[in-house]
């Protein structure tokens, strides 16, 4: 009888820890967003959404970091969340997608590809 094969406890732990990470970067395009709305903090429930926002990035993206290498985790958070603030950008606030936004997120994600294959190999 051939039992299931068991996930390892280190990678638990890191797929926790990406959860986390991943929670940490939502939280902080919430905060983000929620700050432009808020026209400079002048709208107190934007305002509060914007420091809990920031708060709980803060909170998740330190725990992800008791497992994941600082340099992996600081660029992957900040990899996306630029990909993601400038989308919401687009989409919400009727920022403009011009040729250079494209090349630079194309840039941006290219190189998170890279270092998630070069931490691949590192573990």
């Amino acid at each position: 009888m051939e039992s299931e094969p068991q996930i390892q406890p280190h990678a638990k732990r890191r797929w926790g820890a990406l959860i986390e990470l991943f929670l940490a970067i939502a939280a902080e395009q919430i905060g983000t967003s929620a700050m432009k709305a808020s026209n400079g903090f002048t709208q107190l429930p934007l305002t509060v959404l914007a420091l809990a926002g920031y708060a709980l990035s803060m909170l998740w993206f330190g725990r992800s970091m008791r497992v994941l290498p600082m340099g992996f985790a600081y660029a992957l958070w900040v990899g996306i969340g630029m990909v993601v603030a400038s989308i919401s950008g687009i989409v919400l606030f009727s920022e403009v997608l011009t040729p250079s936004v494209v090349i630079g997120l194309i840039f941006v994600f290219a190189g998170i590809l890279v270092l998630n294959s070069s931490q691949q190999e590192a573990v």
